[in-house]
């Protein structure tokens, strides 16, 4: 059993706790720090989290195992690195940086340390990701040709939260949203090589952009598209076309499938409900697991920092109104 301490416990930080709290036999939360105490304490008291003042509490605090940060974006290289150099493992939520040279160094930190790190994004552990990306390894889909993804909420009620903030939220909603669906589609294709993105403001009553979009190229040939909108009703889909058919999501317990004879077979899967989300306990149990030695991490350290890449590729697209090469496609 891994012995965690939860660092920001807002909103999402509370969902990761209520996932597996009194019911993993892999992970429990014994301690934690946020930003404003006084809107965690009956949470903590509620779920016997020892609620300290500071950071550092934490970090120095031998009975701890780990560390789990639900905080802002531009905080986790600093809070990676100290982490792992007090010899806990790290698992962080999305995104993993704002750089790939911050990534690196959260990265080569993690190793030198000898520590765990993972990265939550729960959507690779959604049933349908799953079976989805199993058809991709086994070419039930043939040649891939293109993937197709949208990650879509209205973040409006989001205002005054640090989400409203460019520096938090580069790239407008891809960073707290779209980036979901950059990940699935690393996970289905692979690394990105080549990305050209439009972003802009049209709706959101803060600043940063609500409407991006972005065309890329996979390094294996692929094509892909990408768009989030931060002032509409959600919208969530995956679809990967390849020469013998094509396979979609559309939510976290679907997946249609469509065959070389056009026929189209629909899946459907227990549903992924926050905040007793099973993809949150699951993405956190595999961490523990992974930490113990006995799993691997599905995200590796690699596909952290391409992630990240891709995200400050996106940003500089957009401020150059112009295409960026992450590396040269096949």
């Amino acid at each position: 059993m891994i012995n965690a301490a939860i660092v920001g416990i807002g909103r999402w930080g509370q969902g990761l706790v209520v996932s597996v709290q009194g019911t993993s036999d892999q992970i429990r939360f014994s301690a934690g720090v946020t930003r404003t105490r006084s809107k965690a304490e009956d949470f903590c008291a509620a779920n016997k989290i020892d609620l300290r003042d500071d950071f550092s509490e934490l970090l120095t605090d031998d009975s701890i195992d780990a560390i789990v940060l639900a905080t802002p974006h531009t905080q986790h290289e600093e809070q990676i690195i100290a982490a792992a150099r007090a010899g806990k493992h790290v698992f962080t939520e999305k995104p993993f940086t704002l750089s790939k040279a911050s990534a690196e160094r959260a990265v080569a930190a993690v190793r030198e340390a000898g520590v765990t790190v993972a990265l939550g994004h729960n959507r690779r552990f959604f049933k349908n990701t799953e079976a989805m990306k199993a058809l991709v390894d086994a070419g039930t889909l043939g040649t891939l040709l293109h993937i197709d993804g949208n990650q879509s909420s209205d973040m409006g009620r989001m205002a005054g939260a640090w989400r409203d903030s460019r520096a938090e939220s580069p790239a407008g909603g891809m960073t707290s949203l779209g980036i979901h669906a950059l990940d699935c589609m690393i996970h289905m294709g692979g690394r990105i090589a080549v990305i050209d993105t439009i972003s802009t403001r049209r709706a959101i009553g803060f600043d940063i952009d609500d409407a991006t979009a972005a065309v890329l190229q996979f390094e294996e040939g692929m094509t892909g598209t990408m768009v989030t909108l931060a002032s509409s009703p959600r919208i969530f889909h995956i679809r990967v076309a390849g020469s013998k058919g094509w396979a979609e999501m559309t939510n976290t317990g679907n997946l249609r499938i469509c065959g070389p004879d056009g026929g189209i077979e629909e899946q459907n899967f227990p549903t992924d409900d926050y905040p007793h989300s099973s993809s949150l306990a699951a993405e956190l149990n595999e961490f523990a697991a992974a930490a113990h030695g006995a799993a691997t991490y599905r995200i590796s350290p690699e596909e952290m920092i391409h992630g990240t890449a891709v995200l400050e590729a996106m940003g500089k697209s957009i401020e150059t109104a112009g295409r960026v090469k992450l590396s040269q496609p096949k």
